[in-house]
């Protein structure tokens, strides 16, 4: 297998579009975009803290050479928003990383979602052979945890580095066959993840609605029900048929709420 350097020069650059944004490659009118982000106090608070000068400006002259390297601009207002790379993993040869990083203007929209969700879709639908793709997160950013859960990435390793405690994730279809530990990890926290996913959605005012006891549901009721089977072991949604289609709820084999996401052809 190549790097993920030597790999993403093969198909660099390129061009990533969603509804709202836009991913293209940084160029050098960027350089205050970036200066914005490695100073600002909001964006740094969970990254290592401020950078110097020297680095930003050796930032600056290196992110326009740097395949996988995109600015995020808003399609809206064309202002560019943010930066997401992907790059080799310095922890772990041949695996790559994926980087993001917003302005604060930025925030709450999901705008951070929808920019990395296109990066991780990108890795592994058109770069075959790239390797593992993960992301590496402060387990006290919240906000990062929560959007890399909500697009279907799962923690399979914790450790430490910079001072803080940080959180590996990785999507399930990205292990390597051959790693058994690798696949041990991800069956590990797949299921807390997805256990801890159905705990929070059935605190949604559309989850309580949903009885305790499925087996109560008239025959009507259940009719209405999501009719797909969706996840592992065959779990049934129990949701209406009518829901949006990337997040399922339903019950654990033993009885516990626990919901996952699949795409919209599951």
């Amino acid at each position: 297998m190549d790097s993920a350097n030597t790999t993403l020069d093969h198909v660099w650059p390129t061009e990533l579009r969603t509804d709202r944004l836009l991913l293209r490659p940084v160029t050098h009118e960027d350089g205050l975009l970036i200066q914005e982000l490695l100073t600002g106090d909001r964006v740094r608070a969970h990254l290592g803290g401020l950078v110097t000068q020297e680095r930003v400006a050796a930032w600056q002259a290196a992110y326009p050479t740097t395949a996988g390297a995109w600015t995020v601009v808003r399609v809206a207002d064309q202002r560019p928003i943010g930066l997401v790379t992907i790059g080799a993993d310095q922890r772990c040869e041949g695996r790559a990383e994926i980087s993001y990083q917003l302005l604060p203007s930025a925030w709450g929209e999901g705008l951070g979602r929808e920019a990395v969700a296109a990066a991780v879709s990108w890795w592994t639908d058109a770069v075959p052979g790239g390797g593992p793709l993960v992301a590496v997160t402060q387990k006290a950013n919240l906000a990062s945890c929560r959007m890399l859960e909500s697009i279907g990435m799962i923690v399979v390793d914790e450790f430490d580095e910079h001072g803080a405690r940080q959180c590996l994730y990785t999507s399930a279809g990205d292990q390597d066959d051959s790693d058994l530990r690798w696949v041990r990890l991800l069956a590990e926290h797949r299921d807390a993840v997805e256990r801890r996913r159905g705990a929070q959605a059935r605190a949604t005012e559309a989850g309580q609605n949903l009885p305790d006891d499925l087996a109560a549901l008239t025959p009507d009721e259940l009719a209405r029900l999501c009719p797909a089977r969706h996840g592992a072991h065959g779990r049934i949604c129990a949701r209406m048929a009518a829901h949006p289609p990337d997040l399922h709820l339903g019950r654990a084999p033993d009885g516990a709420w626990i919901a996952w996401l699949t795409t919209a052809d599951a």
